[in-house]
């Protein structure tokens, strides 16, 4: 037994050699020790990432600086006439991705988030995306990392708690996390240009605090009738664009004009004179004129046509009374108010009730509503753009 137990304890100190060996030695080989990123012994423009595996051990993931060298000291890739004699042995690549440029503004180099799937590879400015595995997410300012890094398990804004639940993304505004499973990787959506996602509501909402269009048209911003916006539908979905009126004025949706809302027809009715007459809000309603020594000079009490009639002022030799609907000799068009909501005392104020015409930066009438749909959009239902999937 002693021989074969002396040959076993040889066979161990040899794969330690071996073992300590293939530490220093090669790409293939590399043990991580500890937690970090470190420059790759056999080329010095890639670079490994030593991250927890789940099993109590560490994984390492190999990384190219795209070209480039990698600063150990700094744990970042930087330009070659920065690193003395560096030659990568790692091609230039080209799958840099434009449309996360803005991740990179202000800063040459460097590890940075885009989303919580997403680690982008800034070099030079340029943005070069790595995704994260399954289980990982995109984990910020790891001191050993010197910088962002895909990590299992952070952060807990990233990761499913309940399933069939929405997330902000905590890196972009404007993109959300959908859950279908609890402790599963989410699927990452982006919100329509100008809105982000509000948490509260699950919802996309405009950043310009303009409603959410639903059809193509003119339309005035309910809370601040001053400004209004077209909608117009093209094949990356809505597109709206604000506009304001001259102060004092508002937008009427109705004649597609800047007025002086004062003068606005609120479509409430007033006796002036005795007889039956149609409510001009409510087709169902009239209204009893009878004349009284009050203030108004008239007692005016508001009555309702029984279910499925309407008001016909023609009816009745011109008395009017209530007919069946559809059979009235002059239809019914009821006054739509307008939506716009006008602050208490405004009108007390000195307004100018006159239109302003198409002059200088003012906009008293709105863009052609013909002019609203174009080609490219006609036909096409808007929706929310997977923008990584995983």
């Amino acid at each position: 037994m002693a021989p074969l137990s002396r040959w076993l304890a040889a066979v161990v100190l040899l794969i330690g050699f071996a073992a300590a060996h293939e530490i220093k030695g090669g790409r293939k080989h590399f043990h991580c020790t500890k937690e970090g990123r470190f420059g790759d012994p056999e080329d010095c423009g890639s670079f490994i990432d030593c991250i927890p595996d789940k099993k109590g051990g560490l994984l390492g993931r190999y990384g190219s600086c795209r070209g480039r060298a990698f600063d150990a000291e700094a744990k970042r890739c930087v330009d070659l006439r920065k690193a003395n004699g560096c030659k990568p042995r790692t091609a230039r690549s080209l799958n840099s991705d434009l449309s996360l440029s803005h991740v990179c503004e202000g800063t040459e180099a460097g590890f940075i988030c885009a989303d919580c799937k997403t680690l982008v590879n800034c070099v030079n400015g340029i943005a070069y995306p790595e995704p994260c595995g399954q289980g990982d997410f995109c984990a910020t300012n790891l001191v050993d990392f010197g910088g962002d890094v895909c990590y299992p398990d952070k952060p807990e804004e990233c990761m499913c708690e309940k399933p069939h639940s929405f997330k902000r993304d905590p890196y972009e505004t404007g993109r959300f996390l959908f859950c279908e499973k609890e402790a599963s990787d989410p699927v990452i959506y982006q919100c329509p240009d100008d809105h982000y996602f509000n948490s509260t509501i699950s919802q996309c909402v405009n950043t310009m605090g303009l409603p959410d269009c639903e059809k193509i048209g003119v339309f005035a911003v309910p809370a601040d009738c001053s400004v209004y916006y077209t909608c117009i539908f093209t094949t990356t979905g809505w597109v709206q664009k604000p506009f304001s009126c001259n102060e004092g004025l508002m937008y009427n949706e109705n004649n597609g004009h800047c007025e002086n809302p004062c003068n606005w027809d609120d479509g409430k009715f007033a006796c002036s004179k005795e007889g039956r007459f149609a409510d001009p809000l409510n087709c169902n309603r009239y209204y009893d004129c009878v004349a009284d020594e009050s203030d108004d000079g008239f007692r005016q009490t508001l009555h309702e046509c029984p279910e499925e009639y309407v008001w016909d002022s023609s009816a009745n030799y011109g008395y009017g009374h209530c007919v069946l609907e559809g059979s009235s000799q002059t239809p019914c068009l009821p006054h739509m108010p307008e939506k716009c909501r006008i602050p208490n005392g405004y009108c007390a104020s000195e307004v100018d009730g006159t239109n302003v015409d198409e002059t200088g930066d003012d906009v008293t009438k709105s863009p052609s509503i013909q002019g609203l749909v174009t080609e490219e959009g006609e036909g096409l239902i808007p929706g929310f753009s997977t923008d990584v999937s995983v």
